[in-house]
């Protein structure tokens, strides 16, 4: 075969490949809110069909300084349209990733706010003043930063998403869920009234809600068999959501619920987060028995590394000690054993790169974050002499282990008391932190600041009082 008819060959294989994927993958997932009494569940089918997808559980934590990436700067050759977002991570989480770190298929942070993909076609809004994200490290970007579903909804026209189809399903801890669409370019967003039945598939919400009304209970003469796999999961969920009493476990429903979800075959995988109770409960086609894990019981501080589950873990039951420390090689190792005899070669190299430059690109992207020319926060900032008064001149410094972040503050130049920062969250410029002191008066303080060069503008909250705003500078500037 010569170069120019393989050269089509190939083409023409990747075009149907990708029509493949985006269409044999239209009822390949399945997610919703089960919220009845105390109870509330997020539940998560990856219903592809026995051919073995895999998966690593990531437990992700607060206070880390991370670089946002596109995919198309990791796949392709001259690294286009690159992301120049950061931020440092509020919140730690629980994530489902194949792809790589940061780059969740799904999962909840520490405070309960839960998001999930489902396949459908897409068209992400394109402005180029908006910062860049690969639509799984905007989801990343979403668990590390946000606590609240109108938080992530504001965050959808905040940010420039790449990638392929995906549009998303976000709950939080009050119970509060909305779907995320992008169609023509247009953020399409469906809450409250416009979302009575909290679950989402593989079709635009709007077409779900019109099939709905075609069967027995919402209006319609069709009867909801369960057992049928031509009647949509959405029907299913909305039946199952109706008549499930809140006296029934909600966890063991939940299960029966996801099975009922199935297509024509075994889920991949089925997930389920116990939000009042803080617990994460998981099984897989190869390995059925139900494992579980407590949030409650994760140590979610950047005194430690980020860790790594295999979904395949054989044995059920509490799976909590079996995490391990990530690394770039289990990484490495992971995709090239797992991922590529689910997806061709060519999916990932079509970009004019070759299979190991993908492995280290992805294996690796998290690594620059931990280079100190790129923290550019890290170092001790101060107020000037001749600019602070006597009671509060500041002196503030950051540190780095990695990419892990500390800090500390100082608010007279006649004490060396330092407090520790907590709560420390970067986004862009934006820096926010608070830290508990010894006063009677004001248990702990909140300081907001802005970063500009060597610059930095801060202003200081009590819990009923402004401390007033600050000018520091960073190094021998002051």
């Amino acid at each position: 075969m010569n170069n120019a008819i393989r050269k089509i060959f190939i083409t023409s294989f990747l075009i149907l490949f990708l029509v493949f994927l985006n269409h044999h993958t239209m009822y390949a997932c399945s997610t919703f809110k089960l919220q009845k009494g105390n109870g509330l569940i997020y539940g998560h089918n990856l219903n592809q069909g026995d051919i073995g997808v895999p998966g690593l559980i990531f437990i992700n934590k607060r206070g880390i300084f991370k670089l946002g990436r596109t995919w198309s700067e990791l796949t392709t050759k001259e690294r286009l349209n690159p992301s120049s977002h950061c931020w440092i991570s509020r919140y730690g989480s629980v994530t489902f990733n194949n792809f790589g770190r940061d780059f969740p298929d799904g999962g909840m942070n520490e405070v309960g706010l839960y998001i999930w993909e489902m396949n459908e076609d897409i068209d992400y809004p394109k402005n180029d003043s908006l910062p860049k994200l690969n639509q799984m490290n905007w989801m990343q970007y979403i668990l590390d930063n946000y606590s609240t579903v109108k938080e992530a909804i504001q965050c959808a026209s905040e940010i420039e998403i790449d990638g392929w189809g995906w549009h998303y399903f976000v709950g939080d801890a009050q119970g509060n869920c909305a779907a995320i669409a992008f169609i023509d370019g247009e953020i399409v967003v469906n809450r409250d009234q416009t979302m009575p039945v909290p679950g989402l598939f593989n079709t635009p919400y709007s077409r779900e809600l019109e099939l709905l009304k075609y069967y027995k209970g919402f209006g319609g003469l069709y009867e909801p068999d369960l057992s049928d796999h031509r009647v949509p999961r959405f029907v299913k969920t909305a039946v199952m959501i109706r008549d499930y009493k809140p006296s029934q476990d909600i966890v063991d429903y939940g299960f029966e619920m996801l099975d009922a979800l199935k297509v024509y075959d075994v889920p991949e995988w089925s997930i389920i987060f116990d939000v009042r109770k803080r617990n994460v409960y998981f099984k897989t086609r190869i390995n059925s028995e139900i494992k579980s894990f407590s949030m409650e019981e994760i140590d979610f501080t950047n005194n430690s590394p980020v860790l790594i589950l295999n979904m395949d873990t054989k044995e059920g039951g509490d799976v909590l000690n079996k995490f391990h420390p990530y690394s770039n090689e289990k990484m490495r190792d992971f995709t090239k054993a797992f991922m590529f005899p689910i997806l061709p070669e060519e999916f990932f190299t079509r970009g004019g790169i070759t299979l190991d430059e993908y492995l280290d690109r992805t294996s690796t992207h998290s690594d620059a974050a931990a280079l100190t020319e790129k923290q550019y926060f890290k170092g001790v900032w101060k107020t000037k002499p001749d600019q602070a008064n006597d009671e509060m001149q500041i002196t503030l410094k950051f540190e780095t282990k990695a990419n892990a972040v500390f800090g500390l503050i100082s608010l007279s130049e006649d004490t060396e008391e330092f407090y520790t920062l907590d709560h420390i969250h970067l986004m862009g410029r934006d820096l926010n932190f608070t830290f508990e002191t010894n006063g009677q008066r004001n248990k702990f303080l909140e300081v907001q600041a802005y970063i500009n060069n060597n610059r930095m503008n801060v202003t200081l909250y009590g819990i009923e009082e402004n401390f007033g705003s600050y000018l520091l500078f960073k190094g021998d500037q002051h």
